[in-house]
């Protein structure tokens, strides 16, 4: 046998080479900035400076202390094993129940899945509803880690501008346009939105939820700052 180990030939064998094994292109995905930044931040807190961050929009405060203490007491007493795949039943359930008792909404609890962190949730939504291929509308500016996520999976980003007169919001319009020239399966919004801090009016989401029900588009609404 060859040895690959080799850089020269073997004895009483053909010369052997080592040929690396090529990665999915869908892997060549952007590095995200932010990340960077806290990377460069920790090195220099490690090395004695003193850090503002500013970097991530994220909570400066601990967790609530009933929630603290509930994580406690599930650490002192519940067996570590695995939940079910869509999350703890009755975590759901209450989720389901928020629905009704803050918006009158009623919610089935098995539309809900639990998920760790937003961005497992759009690995999730993204696979469910979209083939490889498949175009998606992004508001522009926008999060990076959607058109990234996208990217990863095979699926393809259409950029849909905005400026000031719009508010830094896709319009009907604009996505009417991006389902026109490109045949988008899907739209993301965010309200309040990344990086722009803009939110969508209640007219204006209507509008969007309806044109979307009608021209067989479906809508994804981000809402981690959600109240």
């Amino acid at each position: 046998m060859p040895d690959y180990q080799s850089k020269g030939p073997v004895s009483g064998s053909k010369t052997a080479s080592l040929q690396m094994p090529t990665v999915a292109t869908r892997a060549d995905v952007d590095s995200f900035i932010v990340m960077d930044v806290m990377a460069q931040a920790a090195a220099l807190e490690e090395a004695g400076h003193k850090i503002i961050h500013m970097e991530v929009g994220q909570p400066g405060t601990s967790a609530p202390e009933r929630a603290r203490q509930a994580a406690a007491d599930a650490l002192n007493t519940d067996p570590l094993g695995y939940t079910v795949a869509s999350g703890l039943p009755e975590l759901r359930e209450r989720i389901a129940r928020h629905y009704g008792t803050q918006y009158g909404v009623e919610v089935d609890t098995n539309q809900i899945v639990v998920t760790t962190g937003s961005s497992a949730g759009f690995v999730l939504t993204f696979l469910a509803l979209f083939e490889a291929g498949t175009k998606i509308g992004l508001p522009v500016p926008g999060y990076p880690c959607y058109r990234q996520i996208l990217k990863a999976l095979g699926q393809t980003e259409v950029p849909i501008r905005t400026d000031t007169a719009s508010r830094w919001m896709p319009t009907t319009e604009a996505i009417s346009q991006a389902k026109s020239d490109h045949d988008i399966k899907g739209v993301l919004i965010a309200s309040p939105a990344n990086p722009t801090g803009t939110m969508l009016s209640k007219e204006r989401m209507q509008d969007i939820c309806s044109y979307c029900d009608h021209n067989g588009i479906w809508f994804i609404s981000d809402e981690i700052y959600h109240g």
